[in-house]
């Protein structure tokens, strides 16, 4: 009997955890979510990244789009 008692509250244990990561990341994206919003109310344009951006993506991943973004620019002046 004492060994289903441990088992049940180390499985109890477990679940707390876990919901306690679920609820961090649904805060955490609730978070961006305002960002982003406020972001938008205070004018952010099309061609700028919404704060959440850099939040989500490393600086390597950051610095990569942007040249990406630079190439495709670059590409499309020189067919015009």
């Amino acid at each position: 009997m004492q060994n289903q008692s441990n088992i049940l509250k180390i499985g109890m244990q477990k679940f707390i955890v876990l919901l306690k990561k679920i609820i961090q990341k649904i805060k955490f994206k609730m978070k961006l979510i305002d960002m982003d919003m406020k972001w938008r109310i205070m004018g952010g344009g099309c061609f700028d990244f919404p704060s959440s951006f850099y939040y989500t993506h490393t600086e390597e991943e950051i610095n990569c789009i942007i040249n990406e973004l630079k190439e495709l620019i670059i590409k499309y002046e020189e067919e015009d």
